[in-house]
């Protein structure tokens, strides 16, 4: 089973069908499944084949599943089955019809501080669970929270996706390379990024910091920190202080207090952020507008709308007729002028610089909707003026570097840039010399290997040269070798007298006979 070959129309293990493919990650691609035995959709996440032959990385899908079957909670998605075999590995979770945090804040801008303080509180519920049983996630981000509408029309969040969750009662549950972060550098906390004393272990209280970073993005619809590098978040996460809420988006109303809160969760020494999850839960709560998962699907349209606008309107005695006519119509122009600003805003954070043009062309500048439309545009054009001159500068830095490390980080960071066909082409020229260097290296120590090899006179050992030289002349010599070591190896195991007689017939001149004539007599 290999995820190249997964489509609409599949079917794993005698009762998944794939229905279609939802997303993909690092590790793995994610598909929509029905079961054909009980009628009810399931989310298929399957490993990917290229990573199967690495130990680590399958052990770490594994232990994902395992870790998972531990985890029973409403606000943390259900895993109901799991595969791991020769053909692939799969996990079978609950399918969940709704949206992502950040796919929300995509489409609907900062999330009323009612809203967020109901979804926070709602994965601090499901972390306390987590953390209760010994286990970090590690990887709180808007795109491991689910939100969707119950059948009671309530909204839930829960937390998907288990894959770098780490067993803090067994010493061993995760060993990783040196140098290897495990998480998003854009939400991690600085524990996670080396922030520890020797002799220290991450605990809970990073779950929370990264919580923290999510809330801050939630509310004001701009992170904590920007970077164009994972580097640059790493530095800032470990350096600098969260910009104040007034100066990160200065045009919203936040209430008084959330900001220490949520400061205290993104303290960069742990000792000074809340104790566990029910901490931050309770300093949350006075935010709450209704208790935590009781907003229906009416309720978060109303903490979208915000309050009613108080309109003053005079007495009839005070006001003729065509004057309130006229007052009505002017407060309907200012609500669909405020209509078209969100509008304007919700066109910036997805740069629809085409869509802004279009508004821009309609409102003079003066109104406004023009004026703010021009200012979405400015600060437009002057973030790409940033990003081209980033680009350029670690551009230049590949380029000095040399290296296809290098031209792979820039590659990483700017995908569509500007340089990055001028960058794949060093790239691959560099890629080709290093084939070229290592199939050189490979023709000069051949010879020295295969008799290195012939010497040893093991499996594992013509293993290793058939690994080093695939496109060896001496391929089929060096395979005839390898089964008549697997033949002796497999006699000794045995080491019986028709064993060998066998193994003699089979391999009269092999390199083990003379061995094997002797321990044939021996068996007598």
């Amino acid at each position: 089973m290999f995820t190249d070959s997964l489509g609409p129309g599949t079917v794993l293990d005698g009762k998944y069908e794939i229905l279609s493919k939802i997303g993909a990650g690092g590790m793995g691609e994610v598909f929509k499944a029905r079961h054909l035995h009980l009628h009810a959709f399931r989310c298929i996440k399957v490993m990917k084949q290229g990573l199967l032959a690495d130990e680590v990385y399958r052990m770490r899908f594994l232990r994902e599943a395992r870790l998972a079957t531990q985890i029973h909670h409403p606000n943390i998605a259900v895993v109901h089955d799991f595969f791991v075999g020769e053909g692939g590995n799969y996990m079978v979770t609950e399918f969940i019809d709704g949206t992502t945090l950040r796919q929300w804040g995509a489409t609907h801008g900062p999330f009323p501080v009612g809203l967020a303080a109901d979804v926070a509180a709602q994965v601090l519920a499901g972390l306390e669970h987590i953390h209760r049983r010994g286990l970090l996630h590690r990887d709180i981000s808007p795109d491991n929270v689910m939100l969707f509408y119950d059948a009671d029309e309530r909204l839930v969040a829960k937390i998907i996706d288990l894959g770098i969750a780490k067993d803090v009662n067994t010493a061993s549950a995760d060993k990783t390379q040196a140098g290897v972060l495990i998480g998003n550098p854009k939400y991690m906390s600085p524990e996670q990024l080396g922030l520890l004393n020797d002799g220290e272990e991450i605990d809970a209280r990073a779950d929370l910091y990264c919580l923290g970073v999510v809330l801050y993005e939630m509310i004001l619809g701009v992170p904590p920190f920007a970077s164009e590098t994972p580097h640059g978040y790493i530095m800032k996460h470990l350096t600098q202080a969260p910009a104040p809420f007034a100066k990160a988006n200065p045009r919203l109303d936040i209430p008084g207090g959330l900001e220490s809160v949520i400061f205290r969760a993104l303290e960069k020494d742990r000792s000074r952020r809340y104790l566990d999850a029910r901490e931050l839960s309770a300093a949350l709560a006075p935010f709450l507008s209704a208790p935590a998962g009781s907003l229906t699907h009416d309720d978060v349209q109303r903490l979208r709308r915000g309050p009613a606008p108080t309109l003053m309107v005079p007495l009839p005695q005070e006001m003729p007729t065509v004057a309130k006519r006229t007052s009505s119509t002017e407060v309907k122009a200012h609500l669909f002028e405020v209509a078209l600003v969100e509008e304007v805003e919700q066109r910036e954070r997805s740069r629809d610089r085409d869509g802004l043009q279009r508004l821009a062309e309609a409102h003079p500048p003066g109104t406004m909707v023009g004026d703010a439309v021009r200012e979405a545009l400015e600060r437009l054009h002057a973030e790409a003026l940033r990003k081209q001159r980033s680009e350029t500068k670690e551009f230049d830095y590949a380029r000095k570097l040399g290296t296809p490390a290098a031209w792979r980080l820039f590659l990483t960071a700017h995908p569509t840039g500007g340089h990055a066909a001028e960058a794949r082409q060093q790239l691959a020229a560099l890629e080709r010399a290093e084939e070229e260097a290592k199939a050189k290296t490979a023709r000069e120590t051949e010879p020295r290997d295969f008799d290195a090899a012939w010497e040893a006179g093991t499996t594992t050992a013509w293993d290793a040269f058939l690994r080093v030289h695939p496109a060896s002349e001496r391929t089929a010599e060096a395979r005839r070798c390898r089964q008549e070591a697997a033949d002796y190896e497999q006699g000794v195991a045995i080491n019986t007298p028709a064993m060998w007689r066998a193994f003699l017939k089979s391999w009269p001149e092999g390199r083990h006979s003379m061995d094997a004539a002797v321990r044939l007599r021996s068996t007598r």
